[in-house]
């Protein structure tokens, strides 16, 4: 069996959990911009600069990053960083809000300038082009049928959303998860954590999900780190995380808390399935911290153990392999090197398979 291939006996393991209730996805926000925009001759277009050798091994994320730092004049070398480009530009327009909807708004319009000729979308583009600003990123890239996957080839976001999992966790800011779960004739409860202060915020604070409804026809879905329908909630640059992480920590009100009590109840008491997050990004690694703060007992134990799906890296020193093994090991996470694409697929067909 190659390293490539999740072991059957982890794939047994969350399927075989009563309902899967007590396994719960956490999907990254690159998760579905890679997908959407994975051809990268057609990002790499759209600018003067071509990847250079050593920048063959950036992600899809952090090729859109430079396109951007360059429109915003980023005067550093770190420029596919985007919570540095951001932290950069939310300085220069004097105010956070602005750099993220300015930030949503690059992500629409480089979409549909690589596919203002697509043959029979032609007008749609252009209609949409005169309304970007009051359309989500979301509804553009499904106005246009994306993403787009080879024939015979499973959506995977659509097969995590078919699984009956009654939770999902995002720290995406759109709500391609949602739209999935619809897809497949769910009703998605969607929650989201106010790190920021805000009064307009208040009011939606503290709505729990209604238990009385069925959590696998009306999953909820958390969004850690924002939305795009409400700019001033995002994570975005590196204040953000570090403000983020601060609140949420030191939260110790048990009546309005900023955490909703049911999301960590789930994080401490669930086995997680972490998707497409990359190791070096800070949504991953406050993410992390995040999970880590809710994970363990009065008694010091870790929860039940996580999972995290890690493509590997090409030419990666079998030593760096093992350390990263024994530091998620220590954290109770086994790391399964194999692409979520991949094993979402791998997870339906076990779970398939086991139905009578």
């Amino acid at each position: 069996m190659s390293d490539e291939t999740p072991r059957t006996d982890i794939l047994h393991k969350i399927i075989s959990i009563r309902n899967m209730s007590r396994v719960i996805p956490i999907i990254s926000n690159s998760f579905r911009l890679e997908q959407i925009f994975r051809d990268e001759k057609k990002i790499t277009d759209q600018i003067a600069w071509k990847p250079d050798e050593d920048e063959e091994e950036l992600t899809v994320d952090e090729q859109l990053t430079k396109i951007w730092a360059k429109q915003v004049k980023y005067p550093m070398s770190d420029d596919h960083n985007l919570a540095r480009v951001a932290q950069y530009y939310q300085v220069e327009q004097e105010g956070s809000n602005l750099a993220k909807e300015e930030y949503l708004e690059f992500l629409s319009s480089l979409f549909l300038e690589i596919h203002s000729d697509e043959k029979g979308f032609e007008e749609t583009v252009r209609g949409i082009k005169r309304e970007i600003q009051t359309r989500p990123f979301a509804e553009i890239v499904q106005m246009l049928k994306y993403p787009k996957f080879p024939e015979g080839t499973n959506d995977p976001l659509t097969t995590l959303a078919d699984l009956p999992f009654p939770i999902y966790i995002t720290t995406s800011y759109h709500d391609f998860l949602e739209r999935a779960l619809e897809k497949a004739n769910k009703t998605p409860r969607t929650q989201m954590i106010f790190w920021e202060d805000s009064g307009d915020f208040d009011v939606l604070r503290n709505q729990e999900p209604d238990p009385s409804l069925d959590p696998i026809t009306n999953p909820v879905v958390y969004h850690l780190f924002g939305m795009e329908k409400e700019p001033g909630s995002i994570v975005l640059s590196e204040d953000d995380y570090l403000k983020f992480l601060v609140t949420v920590v030191s939260d110790t009100d048990t009546q309005n808390p900023i955490v909703p009590n049911g999301l960590k109840r789930a994080l401490s008491s669930s086995h997680l399935l972490l998707l497409g997050y990359h190791l070096k990004d800070w949504d991953f690694r406050v993410l992390f911290r995040f999970i880590l703060n809710y994970r363990s007992n009065r008694k010091g134990e870790l929860a039940k153990k996580g999972i995290f799906i890690l493509l590997k890296p090409k030419g990666s020193d079998p030593h760096l392999l093992d350390y990263l093994k024994q530091y998620f090991g220590l954290k109770q996470f086994e790391i399964e090197w194999d692409s979520t694409e991949s094993f979402a697929q791998k997870l339906w067909d076990v779970w398939k398979g086991q139905q009578p």
